[in-house]
């Protein structure tokens, strides 16, 4: 097999071979652009939730009112699938909010003990309720939710080198109309001069998400302001 490999090598001319070895690298640098082009194409729901897919519906579902799919029933959901998270999360929310975004304000994190800013910054998002789903906060409120992430402020261009020289500042940014739905736990969330505010930093998975209407209809069925019914897997556990 060697003798043939190399009786090959020698017919063919070196620079063909050149040639050959310079396609395959190219080939390879295409291939890991492609690759973070298609990460960074992700949207936020993609990034937050498994990476098992969803199960999409045929139908079509309104906001709110009847004729939705039917609601999920038990032992329909399979382990270690996002409608398993969405599932969890709804029935330890006993704040469930669907919140009509108008703008975010996106603040670079420091860090004193450096006197440097660091590679995150800070979302506070701010929206009007249009609907209390579960729980106390009254339809009209505003809310604002805080988060982090590593990505910049849309709009801007910032490397990590103006990080380190501290050239870094807050941007504003106008949402007009983004709609949400917030499950949150009612302890994390804080009145403050009006305003309703939810802090949760420390883990993705407890970050309020934005999620696609026929996917949370097969949890609740929803009427103005209220649920009007809920499946086994969207019940707010006892002692909520």
């Amino acid at each position: 097999m060697e003798l043939i490999f190399l009786t090959f090598t020698r017919l063919i001319p070196k620079g063909m071979i050149a040639g050959m070895l310079l396609a395959g690298a190219a080939w390879a640098d295409d291939s890991a652009a492609t690759a973070a082009k298609a990460e960074k194409a992700k949207s936020p729901e993609e990034r937050i939730f498994p990476s098992a897919p969803w199960k999409k519906l045929d139908v079509a579902v309104p906001l709110v009112g009847e004729g939705g799919p039917p609601l999920w029933k038990e032992g329909e959901i399979q382990e270690d699938t996002g409608e398993l998270m969405l599932s969890q999360r709804l029935q330890r929310a006993d704040e469930l909010l669907l919140v009509c975004y108008f703008e975010s304000k996106y603040v670079p994190q420091y860090n004193a003990r450096n006197g440097k800013f660091t590679w995150r910054w800070r979302i506070h998002s701010r929206g009007r309720v249009v609907q209390s789903l579960r729980g106390e906060i009254p339809v009209g409120s505003i809310i604002e939710v805080i988060q982090a992430t590593e990505e910049t402020p849309p709009g801007t261009s910032y490397t990590r080198k103006d990080f380190v020289a501290n050239k870094v500042q807050e941007k504003t940014v106008s949402e007009p109309g983004v709609l949400v739905y917030l499950l949150m736990e009612r302890g994390d969330v804080k009145k403050e001069d009006g305003i309703y505010v939810y802090r949760k930093l420390d883990h993705l998975r407890e970050r309020p998400a934005k999620f696609y209407t026929e996917d949370i209809e097969r949890f609740i069925k929803v009427r103005p302001a209220s649920i009007s019914e809920e499946s086994v897997h969207a019940r707010l556990l006892p002692g909520r």
